[in-house]
């Protein structure tokens, strides 16, 4: 379905169709121009303080629904009410059409918890931000249960300070593409890219390092991801982590992503442990043979469970496994075969992912096999259930545009086992050096809500060729006056709009799940 948009303020068109995709799915949009099936026209009127914001719908739908809001003098505080008050009526205009109410309400936004802590900073109570995120946005109330656990959780752990680091490294290269990913990871194939990747990340560690400690600041976290780190092998995978060791022997908390059970040898389990990681991540995604088939993932349950076992005799006692609910073929029964299972193998950590379907993906190939958003919703919820019913508590939460049922990732760890890393990426709290190809290091200025950002270019073969650029940046970055830094330059915000559309750069500053 194609929809029509047309608007007096066609740089929000965008937010305007990421609140019709929760109520229609992946539609294509025109702005401000006339062919679509549906048809959305905005207008508004403006007077003193006042904005007053009508919507209405022709085609399949008719209705109209109009709006107030106030105006701001401040300029990044009335763009985003601007943009909230727009988004909201097309909100209500369209269960004003449907009946339907989404879980996550008129949200779109990556980071749902962003609101609640919005809340607590301007003095009120969690359940006072709770409320008042339940009347502006419409979130049903186990959403708002979910965000206060997490929030709760997070409060009681070790916040990063002004000098604390993290150190991202990011290993671009998996054995085979999952038909879910659109991250810009390539196939091991014949490995001829693998030497010089290491040898180019080798470069960027170093420098990585010394700019740490030029900067007097403390290691907290490591997180090697991708891609997946042990699709190297044994040998460059060992030249990687020695590299990064002296950043490891410091640090708090070490992961290693070890997703591909395929790609697991007692030899590189010796190789990160030695290191000093004592957290990895073995992500089946599902129990079910023909689904990891279909989906591209060339591995069984059975080499998920060696793998589980290998990793036990190595000394890991903390793993995490990743699950993703929603996957083709697979229905409510079979997920709760994949949890019963997982419960079997004992993990420490468990993210739950609801399916995404992004257009570089290949599953948009599958959509006629997709469980359909109510079945998903059933699974995710299954999957807190058993998550709690194993004493683990929900510690991160994160949502991405297309993903079935409007649902969210949710990160779950029993006590002590909260990955530091994930929450100061998620939340954006965290200072994060990243190297490798597409990592994106981050430099967080809380006082304003802001960040500034230095991206290393994606292409793999671009990076090893500019390598001392990537490292140039990142002393850049770190070089700054923080005083100078003014909106629309190096500056960023910390979300593009808390609760709005905004894209996740997880990929190379971290992967989903972990």
């Amino acid at each position: 379905m194609d929809v029509s948009i047309f608007t007096p303020t066609p740089a929000f068109a965008n937010d305007m169709a990421d609140v019709l995709r929760v109520f229609l799915g992946n539609i294509g949009v025109l702005v401000n121009t006339a062919g679509g099936d549906l048809t959305l026209t905005h207008r508004e009127e403006c007077a003193g303080n006042a904005r007053r914001c009508l919507c209405a719908l022709s085609g399949a739908y008719t209705a109209a629904v109009e709006k107030t809001g106030e105006i701001f003098a401040e300029p990044l505080t009335e763009k985003r009410y601007h943009k909230r008050l727009i988004k909201q009526c097309v909100y209500a205009l369209m269960v004003q059409c449907t009946g339907r109410r989404p879980p996550w309400g008129s949200l779109t936004g990556i980071r749902p918890t962003r609101l609640l802590y919005m809340g607590l900073e301007k003095g009120e109570t969690l359940e006072e931000a709770t409320r008042e995120m339940a009347g502006e946005f419409d979130v049903r109330q186990d959403k708002l249960a979910l965000l206060r656990d997490i929030v709760t959780v997070q409060q009681s752990l070790p916040q990063p300070g002004e000098q604390d680091i993290d150190l991202y490294v990011g290993i671009p290269f998996c054995v085979s593409r999952c038909a879910y990913c659109s991250f810009l990871s390539g196939e091991v194939g014949t490995g001829r890219q693998l030497a010089p990747y290491v040898d180019a990340l080798e470069r960027e560690l170093a420098a990585a390092l010394a700019l740490i400690d030029e900067k007097n600041l403390r290691p907290r976290a490591f997180y090697m991801g991708g891609g997946t780190p042990t699709a190297l092998p044994a040998d460059l995978l060992a030249r990687v982590l020695h590299a990064a060791g002296p950043f490891m022997r410091r640090a708090v908390e070490c992961t290693v992503e070890a997703g591909r059970p395929d790609t697991i040898d007692p030899e590189k389990l010796r190789i990160i442990r030695d290191a000093g990681a004592k957290r990895i991540s073995i992500n089946p995604q599902t129990m079910h043979d023909e689904t990891l088939l279909r989906i591209g993932r060339r591995h069984t349950r059975q080499q998920t469970e060696d793998a589980y076992a290998l990793a036990r005799e190595a000394g890991f006692d903390h793993i995490n496994m990743d699950l993703i609910a929603g996957l083709p073929g697979e229905d409510l029964p079979m997920f709760l075969e994949t949890l019963a299972w997982s419960r079997s193998l004992a993990p420490e950590s468990l993210t739950v992912h609801t399916l995404s379907i992004k257009r570089s993906s290949l599953l948009h190939l599958w959509e006629a096999q997709l469980p359909d958003g109510g079945m998903v919703e059933d699974m995710v919820a299954a999957g807190r259930q058993e998550a709690s019913d194993r004493g683990m508590r929900p510690y991160y939460l994160y949502r991405q545009k297309y993903m079935a049922g409007n649902l969210e990732n949710t990160g779950y760890a029993l006590p002590g086992h909260a990955c530091l890393y994930n929450i100061g990426m998620m939340e954006e709290t965290a200072h994060v050096l990243a190297v490798g190809a597409g990592a994106i290091s981050k430099r967080v200025q809380p006082a304003l809500g802001r960040i500034r950002r230095a991206p290393n270019v994606s292409d793999i073969d671009t990076y090893i060729a500019r390598v001392d650029e990537m490292i140039e940046r990142k002393r850049a970055l770190w070089l700054e006056d923080w005083t100078i830094g003014t909106p629309g330059g190096l500056f960023s915000p910390r979300t593009p709009e808390p609760g709005a559309p905004g894209r996740l750069r997880a990929s190379r500053t971290h992967p989903p799940g972990g």
